[in-house]
């Protein structure tokens, strides 16, 4: 059964994902009601095609929250995956070894995008309805002087330095965004995921220089 709550934001809270209230559709097949996040009608066993709107969360069965284990995600998807194997489905036709590609293929969407944590911040924001930034102060000092940094950087040594110190930063936000969303302060998470992004950007930057560079002596 699946439970809603609203953060000190007004957003979504925290959610389990099941059957939600009224999202019961018919079976193609069978006619006979499904709920939104089967993968295969309850009374003929048919296997549905993906429900559109169903969020990522609900379709791995996964809590809607930002602390999610990546073990319990790897262990979902893996089993669900197994589950819509398309050749398991061949004796029962073409169209329902369809609605197994297309589930799978749903589901595939779904880890890409819950087990990176950036991507899964950016995506609860979505779903929150959270917009962009009012007052945006613009890149921070830290930041502007990594980019310089890298800029002058001449030898892979100091691009390795670098890049290590980015990581250190992002995993350091990524801790302060864990924090936001579990308190609900929503405008918090907005300005961490912002500063992720900038970091993001120059983690890419110094992997094409550390290229570039080669092998460090």
């Amino acid at each position: 059964m699946t439970q809603s709550g609203k953060g000190r934001d007004g957003g979504a809270g925290p959610r389990i994902a099941g059957t939600i209230e009224g999202d019961m559709q018919p079976c193609w097949l069978c006619g006979r009601s499904v709920a939104g996040r089967a993968l295969f009608c309850h009374a003929c066993g048919a296997v549905q095609p993906p429900r559109e709107g169903l969020d990522h969360f609900t379709r791995l069965g996964l809590e809607c929250r930002f602390d999610i284990e990546l073990e319990a995600l790897n262990r979902q998807f893996t089993g669900l995956g197994r589950a819509l194997d398309p050749d398991r489905f061949v004796a029962r036709g073409k169209r329902q070894q369809e609605h197994a590609r297309a589930q799978a293929d749903a589901l595939a969407e779904a880890y890409e995008m819950l087990r990176d944590p950036v991507r899964r911040a950016r995506y609860l924001l979505d779903l929150s309805g959270a917009g962009p930034l009012e007052n945006d102060p613009g890149e921070p000092a830290d930041v502007t002087a990594l980019r310089g940094a890298l800029a002058a950087a001449t030898d892979a040594l100091t691009v390795d330095r670098l890049a290590l110190d980015v990581e250190q930063r992002a995993e350091a936000c990524i801790r302060e965004l864990a924090m936001a969303f579990r308190a609900g302060l929503t405008a918090t998470a907005r300005r961490v995921v912002a500063r992720l992004e900038e970091l993001e950007d120059i983690a890419a930057e110094a992997r094409t220089r550390r290229a570039a560079l080669g092998p460090a002596p």
